[in-house]
Formats: C-alpha cells, structure tokens, sequence
C-alpha cells in the first residue's frame, strides 16, 4: 500500500451554522505519474468526531469520512490549515506578565503573530492571528486534533506518532509556487468533472484548499526540500507552517 496524504482545511467549533467556512479533507496517494485523489472529498464540522476518537481511530475515523482505508502499517500524512502554535510573545504575557513595546502597525505586533506570521507579511502574504481573528476557535480545533489524535512533537513543526505524521501549512501561500497551483488546478478540476451534482462556490473553495494542503502533505514526505524547512533561531513553541520554498520568497 502506497503512502496517504491528507489536506484538511479547518472550520470554526460550530462552522455547521456557517454554509461560507467548514472542515474539508481530500486525500491523496502517489501515483505513477504523480499525485491522485483517493476516495471522495468530504465538507463538514468535524467537531463531534474530534470529541468521540482517539489515537489511531480518530486518523481512522477522518479517512473514513472520505471512504479510505487506513490499514495498519500505511502511512499518513496530515497537512492542517490553521495555526498549531500560538505566538510566544503572548503565551509568555499571559502565563507570567511579560510585556514588550507594541508597535503601531497590527501586522508586526508579536503579541498578535508568531514571528513566521510577522516575516510572511514581509514576503507579500496575508496570515491571519489566532489571537485577533476568527482563525483562534479553529486553531483550538487543530490543536485538540493533535492532542486527542496522540501526536507528539517530533520536530519543530511536525507532530508523530508511529506511522501518522501531522504538519501546518497555509494553501493561499503554497499556491504561489508553480507546481502547487497546476496541480491544483489539475486535479480539482479532474474533481469536479467526476462530481454528480452542482457544489457551491463555498464548497469548492474549501475543498480547493484542502487539495492544496494534501499536496504540502505530499511534498513533506516525498520531497521535503522542495520545502522551507526551519532553521535554528525557530521557535518550536510556536510550530512551523510549512510551505514551498518559492512560495517564501519576497516579492
């Protein structure tokens, strides 16, 4: 059995109530010519599962919701699209009472962003803060994930445990490198032309961006330097979004 990668892009604890913003998961396998889609992409609110699995049976339990099959022994790899770390800055402020100078400007306020966030917005991206933003409730969520799923830290940004690894990523960034956005663009389509019935512009734009999550997944484990991996000063209280190294570089 070939190896798993799924792409989940997170919505809010109750995004059941919102029809613009849910849980999306797409999963591929490595094919002969590259990357496929396996099983049927699935939107939804995740919220109750998260809550009822543990271990190995919530990795299950997801792959189940697109009709794939984990069997024991293959492995899986989890690209998340919403923060898994929270900024240091503010951790410490609230945990001791640490302060610091804010600056004027929102976007290089550490108190707001970790400080991967902060040099994103210097490299033309838009990150939103899991402090200020609605990007916290699912944050939470991507977090519990890791906790109830049983995955520890194994390095800066990666979370294991035995043959299941989980990741961070940003889809909106991955998309500026070439290879991202065309396959991308190739197999939603190729999506879509299977699909029997009309899915809303929310639907696809949720799926669209688990696909691009599935594709991180897919180069962290097949061709991890392709990908900006993090060097010595980061901070691994604050995790790791990984993302093509084209896709970091300034404009």
């Amino acid at each position: 059995m070939s190896d798993l990668f799924l792409g989940w892009d997170v919505g809010a604890w109750n995004c059941d109530r919102n029809r613009e913003s849910r849980d999306a998961l797409v999963a591929l396998e490595a094919g002969e010519s590259g990357p496929v889609v396996v099983g049927t992409p699935w939107r939804g609110n995740l919220r109750d599962l998260l809550v009822e699995h543990k271990g190995d049976a919530l990795v299950g339990a997801l792959m189940k919701r697109l009709a794939v099959a984990v069997d024991d022994g293959r492995h899986v790899t989890i690209a998340i699209d919403t923060p898994l770390g929270w900024p240091t800055r503010m951790l410490e402020l609230v945990t001791t009472g640490a302060v610091i100078d804010v600056p004027p400007e929102a976007d290089k306020n550490p108190y707001l962003f970790r400080k991967q966030d902060l040099a994103l917005f210097a490299q033309g991206h838009r990150p939103l803060s899991m402090v200020r933003d609605m990007i916290g409730s699912q944050s939470t969520k991507g977090i519990h994930f890791l906790q109830r799923a049983r995955l520890a830290p194994a390095a800066v940004g990666v979370w294991s445990r035995e043959a299941t690894i989980a990741i961070e990523t940003y889809p909106a960034a991955a998309v500026r490198d070439r290879e991202i956005a065309q396959l991308t663009t190739k197999l939603f389509a190729d999506l879509l032309a299977r699909e029997t019935k009309q899915r809303s512009e929310a639907w696809q734009a949720d799926v669209r961006d688990a696909l691009s999550c599935a594709l991180v997944a897919w180069l962290h484990r097949e061709r991890r330097e392709g990908l900006n991996a993090p060097g010595a000063s980061a901070d691994a209280a604050e995790g790791w979004i990984w993302l093509p190294a084209v896709a970091t570089a300034a404009t």
